[in-house]
């Protein structure tokens, strides 16, 4: 991890596993760079890749910078969003009807500061947001003029579907002939809502899911987040960083001690207590919260079928896992996990009632023991 004489926080070096994304703009920098479309799910690492792209643009050096070397000051300012000639675009709440492009000056400020403290952060505004044609038009009259201090200027709009589409319009000829310094980078996770006319005449390159060592590693290294607690968010993120984050916030212990708690307990509880406790389970809860706790329950009962302390996911609960594997019939237990990861298809994926499905896959696993 970077940080400059002042102690500001930059962006470490990460291999977020976008390899195909990697080596179409490695080849970018050497043959030229079209009109960019990054698409993909939410907090697959679009904006990121994006920066430390332009980064990789404006540097003087050739080969640009290495993430994790000496950085040039270009290069510095680059990854503390702070270069003169990368320019990040983002949705922000309408201002009224004659809008000017100094009108959202303050909340553009506001996102930037947030985006420095975390570039996955998700900034939010109580009003509707959006790109509007002033943005569009601030941004065609800096492509035509000479970068600051480089050869090229950047501009990365971020969720590009939010532009209004007089916005879009507005920028058509800018991404049909670009000035021969200007790069455009936009985002989104839905290319649809881009204009087929814009959409048509930029290269678009596909985000994957990223893999959950990938985000476990982002919430541990970059984010400070204690190996648990991103080791549980990251197998419940699908994917994403930004989802990871939510959860990771409402991480504290409480699903893993209740999915042990009901492991402990379901034997000697009846099928009617049983029913009132999914649907306790289930009262005030989120999917995501329901889903770590079937997440935790799932580990307890693969520790069981181990049986092999070494092997434990709980590794600190050896002696209440050795407790449980005496009470349980290891045959079973793959039944009751496929009913768990199930019963979790269903909340996160199925959207399905989730009383119901928690009152089912309690009386499933009563029933298997």
């Amino acid at each position: 991890m970077h940080s400059d004489e002042t102690g500001g926080r930059l962006p470490p070096a990460m291999d977020l596993g976008q390899h195909h994304v990697g080596k179409f703009l490695d080849s970018c920098l050497e043959h030229g760079i079209p009109p960019l479309l990054f698409t993909g799910p939410e907090g697959t690492g679009k904006q990121y890749i994006a920066v430390d792209f332009a980064r990789r643009a404006c540097c003087p050096r050739r080969p640009a910078c290495p993430p994790d070397g000496d950085l040039c000051p270009g290069c510095r300012s680059a990854f503390k969003l702070e270069h003169p000639d990368i320019h990040l675009v983002y949705p922000t709440p309408a201002q009224g009807k004659a809008e000017s492009e100094d009108d959202d000056l303050s909340d553009a400020a506001k996102v930037l500061d947030e985006k420095r403290r975390d570039i996955f952060a998700a900034v939010q505004f109580s009003k509707k947001v959006s790109i509007r044609i002033a943005q569009a038009r601030a941004m065609i009259k800096r492509a035509h003029t000479k970068p600051f201090s480089g050869s090229r200027c950047v501009f990365i709009v971020v969720d590009a579907h939010t532009m209004r589409e007089e916005a879009q319009n507005s920028l058509l000829k800018l991404v049909e002939e670009p000035p021969p310094h200007c790069v455009l980078i936009l985002i989104t996770p839905n290319s649809d809502a881009i204009l087929y006319t814009i959409r048509s005449r930029c290269q678009q390159l596909r985000f994957m899911p990223l893999k959950p060592a990938v985000i476990e590693s982002v919430l541990t290294g970059y984010h400070g987040i204690p190996a648990a607690a991103a080791r549980q968010a990251a197998a419940l993120a699908r994917g994403s960083i930004t989802q990871a984050l939510r959860l990771a916030a409402d991480y504290d212990g409480s699903a893993k001690q209740a999915a042990a708690e009901l492991a402990q307990a379901i034997g000697k509880t009846s099928e009617s207590r049983l029913i009132k406790s999914a649907l306790e389970t289930a009262r005030g809860a989120s999917r995501d919260g329901v889903a770590l706790f079937l997440h935790e329950l799932e580990l307890v009962f693969r520790d069981i079928m181990a049986g092999d302390e070494a092997l434990n996911f709980n590794a600190a609960d050896k002696d209440a896992i050795a407790a449980l594997a005496k009470q349980w019939d290891r045959k079973r237990i793959p039944g009751i996990l496929d009913a768990i990861g199930r019963a979790r298809d269903d909340i996160l994926r199925r959207n399905l009632n989730m009383d119901a499905t928690l009152a089912h896959l309690f009386l499933a696993i009563k029933r298997a023991e």
